[in-house]
C-alpha cells in the first residue's frame, strides 16, 4: 500500500527514474544507483513501484502520459515531483487527476524549468516575474484581466486598467486593488503576499477577505487564515537572491531546490538547525559551500543531481 513507503523513498525512485533516463548518464551514476537499489529493502520497493507506475502512464490516452515522461529530460525537478506524487497514488484513477494536472502544466502559456526565472511585460503594460519550476496561463478579456497559476509561484506589478485584475488557483481567486503582489501554490493551498496596497483572497467556496500592503496569508478552498507579518525578503527570488532571517535548515534547502536542478534535502538531525544571511540564486554550488563553512554539516552527493546535508 502507498502509505507503507516513506516519501522519501518514492522521492529517491522518482529521481532515478528521471537520471537513468538521460542521455548523458555517466557509468558511475548507474553505479551510485545499483547502491541505492541494494541498501534498503524499502527502496527496491519503491523501484518497483516506479516501473509499475511507468506501465500504467504507458496505458494512459497519449496526450496525458506524454507530458510526465517525455518531460524528464527538460524540466527534471518538475518531472521528480510529478512522479513522487504518482507513486504516492494508490490506483490509475487516483492518478488520474495528477495526470491531467501535468498536461495541464505542460501546455499552460508560459513555464519556467528549475534554475530558470523570467519577468515579461503584460499587455496591459504592467510586469509578472515568474520563478522557477511555475506555470501561468494568462487569459485577457475585454472586461476582465486574469492569470492562472497552475503551479509554483508569480509576482505581479498592476498596471492601470478599468478592468479588474484576478490570479485564479485551484483554491479560488485574488482581486488585485491597484498593487504588487505574490501568489504561490503550496502544499494544496494559495499563499498570498502582499507588497504595496491591497489585495482580497477568494476561497472557492468561504468567505472573501481582503490583504493589506506587509501581510501574507493562505488560503484553501474554504477560508482563509489570519494575515500575518511578510516575511524578510519575501519576493527577493526576483532579484536572484534568497534571503534567510533565522530560518530552518530543511525549509530553507527546500526553497533553495527550487533553483538547482535534482534532489536537494537534508537528514532530520540537521533540519532545525537556524541560519541567516542573503544568498544569490546564480551559483547554489556556492551557497551549499558558505552553509558547510557556517553549519556543523557536511553535503553527500550520490551524483551531481543528488545532495543531502548530514551531520558532521
Amino acid at each position: 500500500m502507498a502509505g507503507e513507503l516513506p516519501r522519501s523513498a518514492l522521492e529517491a525512485a522518482a529521481h532515478w527514474y528521471v537520471q537513468l533516463n538521460d542521455a548523458a548518464l555517466r557509468p558511475a551514476e548507474r553505479a551510485a544507483w545499483e547502491r541505492w537499489l541494494a541498501a534498503d529493502a524499502a527502496h527496491r520497493q519503491a523501484w518497483a513501484r516506479m516501473q509499475a507506475l511507468e506501465r500504467r502512464l504507458n496505458s494512459v490516452p497519449g496526450d496525458m502520459a506524454v507530458p510526465t515522461l517525455t518531460a524528464a529530460r527538460q524540466r527534471r525537478r518538475r518531472t521528480v515531483k510529478l512522479l513522487t506524487l504518482l507513486l504516492s497514488a494508490g490506483s490509475l484513477a487516483a492518478l488520474l487527476p495528477q495526470l491531467e494536472s501535468g498536461w495541464q502544466i505542460a501546455r499552460a502559456d508560459l513555464r519556467t524549468a528549475a534554475v530558470e526565472r523570467r519577468r515579461i511585460r503584460l499587455a496591459d503594460g504592467g510586469t509578472l516575474d515568474i520563478n522557477s519550476a511555475s506555470a501561468v496561463d494568462i487569459d485577457y478579456r475585454p472586461d476582465l484581466r486574469r492569470l492562472h497559476l497552475l503551479t509554483g509561484e508569480i509576482l505581479v506589478q498592476t498596471a492601470a486598467d478599468p478592468r479588474p485584475f484576478e490570479v485564479h488557483t485551484a483554491n479560488g481567486a485574488v482581486r488585485a486593488l491597484g498593487t504588487r503582489f505574490s501568489v504561490r501554490r503550496e502544499d494544496g493551498e494559495t499563499r498570498v503576499a502582499v507588497l504595496e496596497h491591497a489585495v482580497e483572497l477568494r476561497p472557492r467556496a468561504g468567505t472573501a477577505r481582503r490583504l493589506e500592503a506587509g501581510q501574507q496569508s493562505r488560503f484553501d478552498d474554504r477560508e482563509v487564515a489570519a494575515p500575518q507579518a511578510l516575511a524578510s525578503g519575501e519576493g527577493a527570488w526576483r532579484d536572484g537572491k534568497l534571503i534567510a532571517n533565522d530560518r530552518r535548515l530543511d525549509d530553507f534547502l527546500a526553497e533553495l531546490a527550487r533553483h538547482r536542478p535534482g534532489y536537494l534535502a537534508c537528514a532530520p538531525e540537521v533540519a532545525g538547525l537556524r541560519l541567516s544571511g542573503v544568498f544569490r540564486l546564480a551559483d547554489t554550488d556556492a551557497v551549499l559551500d558558505t552553509l558547510a563553512a557556517s553549519l556543523p554539516i557536511r553535503w553527500r552527493y550520490a551524483t551531481r543531481y543528488w545532495v543531502r546535508a548530514e551531520a558532521i
